[in-house]
C-alpha cells in the first residue's frame, strides 16, 4: 500500500479550505471581488481535489479495492445524500421528502462522481490513449443533453480526465521543480489570474466551471464551443500546477494532521452551510467587514471540522466499521 505523503496531506488541507470558503462566499457573489475570487478558486480547486483522488488510486489490483468502495464512499454516500435531502426537507417545509440517490443533492456529485471513477478505473486504463480518450469525451459531453445532473454523469465525464490523470501522474515529476524559482512562477501565475478575474469580473461565466450543464444551455450553441472547455483544461492545468508547487512538502505542525481528515469537513460543513443560508445569515452580510468575518469563519470551521477529536466523535457516520458486510478470503488449505 502506497505510504502517507505529507505534501498531499497539506495540499488536502488547502483545497478544503477553497471547497468550503467557495461555498460560504457562493450566495455573495453579486460583489464584484467575491465573484472574482470564487471563479478564481473554481478554476482548480475540484480539478485538482479530483486529480489528488486519482493519484491515490493506484492500487487498483488490490484485493481491498473494491470493498475500500463500499464502505469508504458508497455507505458514507448514501448516509449523507439521505442527510442532506432530509435537512432541506426540513428547513425548506417542502410538502414531501425526495429522495433520489442517483440524481445527487449539490456537493454530494462529487462522491457519487468518485464512486463512478474509481468503479471505472481498473478497466480504463486497459484501453490505448485513456487519457486522451476521457479528454474527448469531457468536451463531446457538453454537446448532449443526455449528459446532466441524473447519475452526474456530465460532471463525471467532464472531470474524470483530472482523476486519471492523477492515476497516471508521479510525484518525482513535480519534484524537480521544488525550488524557489519555479515557486515565484506558480505564485505568479496564481496572482495573475485572480487579478484578470477581478478587472473581468462582469464577464466571468461561472457555469462554465461546474461542468454540469451543456454548451446551448449556457448561451453557447456553435460547434466550436468545446474549445472552451479545452482551454478550461489547459487553465485548471496550470492552475493546479502552480498550487501544487506552493505546497510545503514537509511535515507542518498541526497542519499536515488535519490534512488526513477532509473528508469530515466536506460532508458536514454543507449541512452547516444549508442551514445558516435558510436562517436568513446571509441576508445580513452587507458590509466589507461582514463578509471578511464570513471568509475567516469558513476557514476557521474547516480548521474545526479537520480536528483528529472531530474523526473520533464522528467516525461511526463517516467511516463506519463494516467488515461484517464482506465475506472473508478464504485460507488455502495445505495439501498435506
Amino acid at each position: 500500500m502506497r505510504q502517507r505523503d505529507v505534501y498531499f496531506d497539506n495540499a488536502k488541507l488547502l483545497l478544503i479550505i477553497l471547497v468550503v470558503l467557495g461555498h460560504a462566499i457562493e450566495p455573495l457573489t453579486g460583489d464584484p471581488f467575491l465573484k472574482a475570487v470564487y471563479a478564481f478558486i473554481y478554476s482548480f480547486h475540484m480539478p485538482l481535489f479530483i486529480f489528488i483522488s486519482g493519484y491515490f488510486s493506484k492500487n487498483t489490483s488490490h484485493e481491498a479495492y473494491a470493498t475500500k468502495i463500499i464502505s469508504k464512499l458508497v455507505i458514507p454516500y448514501l448516509i449523507f445524500e439521505t442527510l442532506y435531502r432530509l435537512l432541506d426537507f426540513f428547513v425548506t417545509q417542502k410538502e414531501s421528502i425526495q429522495l433520489s440517490y442517483l440524481t445527487p443533492y449539490w456537493i454530494m456529485w462529487f462522491l457519487l462522481s468518485l464512486i463512478l471513477w474509481k468503479v471505472a478505473l481498473p478497466y480504463i486504463i486497459k484501453v490505448r490513449y485513456a487519457l486522451p480518450i476521457t479528454l474527448i469525451l469531457g468536451i463531446l459531453a457538453g454537446y448532449s443533453g443526455e449528459f446532466g445532473y441524473y447519475a452526474s454523469l456530465s460532471r463525471t465525464a467532464v472531470f474524470f480526465p483530472f482523476f486519471l490523470g492523477g492515476y497516471y501522474f508521479e510525484k518525482e515529476w513535480l519534484s524537480k521543480f521544488f525550488h524557489l524559482k519555479y515557486r515565484l512562477i506558480g505564485a505568479g501565475i496564481l496572482i495573475s489570474v485572480l487579478l484578470t478575474y477581478i478587472f473581468l469580473w462582469d464577464n466571468i461565466p461561472l457555469q462554465w466551471f461546474y461542468g454540469s450543464t451543456r454548451y446551448a444551455a449556457m448561451g453557447h450553441p456553435e460547434w466550436y464551443a468545446g474549445i472552451y472547455r479545452a482551454g478550461l483544461y489547459v487553465l485548471s492545468t496550470f492552475l493546479g500546477l502552480a498550487v501544487l508547487l506552493l505546497v510545503p512538502h514537509k511535515q507542518v505542525p498541526y497542519i499536515s494532521e488535519m490534512g488526513k481528515n477532509t473528508m469530515y469537513p466536506y460532508l458536514i460543513h454543507g449541512l452547516i452551510r444549508i442551514a445558516i443560508y435558510n436562517v436568513g445569515l446571509y441576508s445580513i452580510i452587507n458590509t466589507a467587514p461582514e463578509k471578511i468575518l464570513l471568509v475567516i469563519g469558513s476557514v476557521a470551521l474547516t480548521l474545526l471540522l479537520s480536528l483528529n477529536r472531530i474523526r473520533v466523535c464522528l467516525k461511526w457516520l463517516i467511516e463506519p466499521e463494516l467488515n461484517f458486510l464482506f465475506r472473508k478470503k478464504p485460507v488455502p488449505v495445505d495439501p498435506k
